[in-house]
């Protein structure tokens, strides 16, 4: 994989989390070729593009910090459950970082239409990675350890 396409991806990433989530902090770790296993998670939010790239970014939550995150988003008001209002909020910004990855690759060149993001909640939601597949260990707010993947159809 090309190391700026993927470097653009996570410092979009990395930003739009923090712009949107009013500063929580978030540290992405090395990534890890995901070689196809199982991982099970309780909200996911799914983002495609195609175009000169074409693939999926997943991030992969636990309940308690996607409550986390949608009351930071929120101003800081207190998320019980994750209902429609707060699933809402997980695909708003699935739609800013989409956005903010797509402007990013385009400096480098690359043009992509982005898919509005899909929001998963239950207990074990599996994703199947179709291609070459990075996975981004994450720590938000030093609280919560959390996935990000890259999965790109093609090489770059």
């Amino acid at each position: 994989m090309n190391v700026k396409v993927i470097n653009s991806i996570l410092d979009a990433f990395s930003k739009t989390f923090k712009m949107a989530t009013n500063n929580m902090d978030i540290v992405i770790q090395k990534p890890v070729v995901d070689k196809g296993e199982n991982r099970s998670y309780e909200v996911v939010v799914t983002i495609g593009f195609i175009g000169d790239l074409n693939g999926n970014i997943h991030m992969g939550l636990s309940v308690e910090s996607a409550k986390t995150i949608v009351s930071q988003m929120m101003m800081g008001m207190p998320v019980e459950k994750l209902d429609e209002m707060s699933l809402s909020a997980l695909g708003e910004l699935g739609n800013m970082i989409s956005g903010a990855i797509a402007v990013s690759l385009e400096k480098l060149g690359y043009k992509i239409n982005i898919t509005p993001p899909s929001i998963m909640h239950g207990n074990n939601i599996i994703f199947i990675k179709d291609g070459i597949s990075l996975r981004f260990p994450m720590n938000i707010d030093n609280k919560f350890s959390e996935e990000f993947f890259v999965v790109l159809k093609s090489a770059i």
